[in-house]
């Protein structure tokens, strides 16, 4: 048991939230249809989970091949900010590559063979969706595609934990697919990518010396960053508002609206840091969870920790909201 926690704490566990979180909103949503099934709906949940984890330690894996790391560590001794030990059990001799492939090998093996359980109940559409979203995910950091070294990965994995797993687990869960799911599952997707975008822009000297050609790449300048991730911080509200306006969401999904301060907080915190790298901001209570503070600042990581967490609690609150407003609608 010990050595499973080990290897779900190696793969970034505090990640899981961005698949299990839209995960569960599509079984609530689901909720109350006539094919609906709690089995099946809980397999969906854990093998989406497992299969974020294993896409976790590919990456890993594929970075270790590049020796990302030594060139993270080196940016930031250089003065320059830059996250480092993202896989420090390689770099410390506590696993080997080796062990590293056959655990991510595994989580993928038990995802499917969860997966199985569904696609013979439901059917091939589920089968489809996996595969679908095992292709891009192994191929995210993985030859020969590697989508995230091509300025993709952002957008890549936006669609694998927005449109495919939410279809996908809404599928397993009930058999069918609306069109209120679909519109929920953009607006989860694009605040993925946001979550992500966040990160390659404050990761974006590292990146480039290793070769990744993250999204922030891409978009080059200051100003068409900051374009970028109003795209994805606020696209998400005008979907929704105009689902409103349509009728395609019950008029409690507004309530999605109460998160909206927490994008301007993280869109100006990165105009500062596109422009004012150096300063600092404090943490603010209403910004949400931010757990292990004390062992970021003793790290001296605050500088990433408040842009990354605000992104990533964006997308649970508004999770929470869609969960219960799929309760009481």
């Amino acid at each position: 048991m010990k050595r499973l926690i080990y290897w779900i704490q190696n793969a970034r566990a505090v990640a899981l939230p961005q698949s299990a979180l839209p995960a569960l909103v599509a079984v609530f949503m689901a909720v109350g249809n006539e094919n609906f099934s709690i089995g099946l709906s809980i397999v969906a949940v854990i093998g989406v989970m497992l299969a974020h984890l294993s896409v976790n330690l590919f990456d890993d894996y594929f970075d270790y091949q590049f020796h990302s790391e030594e060139v993270r560590e080196q940016t930031a001794s250089e003065g320059q900010r830059a996250r480092t030990a993202k896989s420090p059990y390689l770099y410390s001799g506590e696993a080997t590559p080796k062990q590293l492939f056959l655990v991510a090998s595994l989580f993928g093996l038990a995802a499917l063979l969860l997966g199985s359980i569904v696609f013979v109940t439901r059917g091939l559409i589920p089968l489809y969706i996996a595969l679908a979203a095992g292709f891009l995910g192994f191929f995210y950091s993985g030859k020969p595609i590697r989508f995230c070294y091509h300025g993709l990965g952002e957008l890549v994995t936006g669609i694998i934990f927005g449109p495919l797993l939410m279809a996908g687990v809404y599928y397993a869960a009930c058999g069918t697919f609306t069109t209120e799911v679909f519109v929920v599952s953009l607006a989860v997707g694009l605040w993925v990518v946001n979550i992500l975008y966040t990160h390659s822009i404050m990761d974006a000297t590292a990146d480039q010396k290793v070769g990744k050609k993250t999204l922030a790449e891409v978009m080059k300048t200051p100003k068409w960053k900051l374009f970028a991730s109003a795209v994805f911080n606020f696209t998400p509200y005008l979907i929704l508002l105009m689902s409103l306006i349509f009728g395609y969401l019950h008029p409690f999904f507004s309530a999605i609206f109460l998160i909206l301060p927490l994008s301007v907080a993280l869109f100006y915190l990165l105009i500062q840091f596109c422009y004012h790298p150096e300063r600092e901001f404090d943490r603010k209570k209403w910004y949400g969870p931010m757990e292990h503070w004390d062992m970021i600042q003793e790290k001296h990581l605050e500088w990433f920790a408040i842009r990354w967490y605000l992104a990533r609690n964006i997308l649970q609150f508004a999770s929470i909201i869609f969960i219960i407003c799929s309760l009481i609608s």
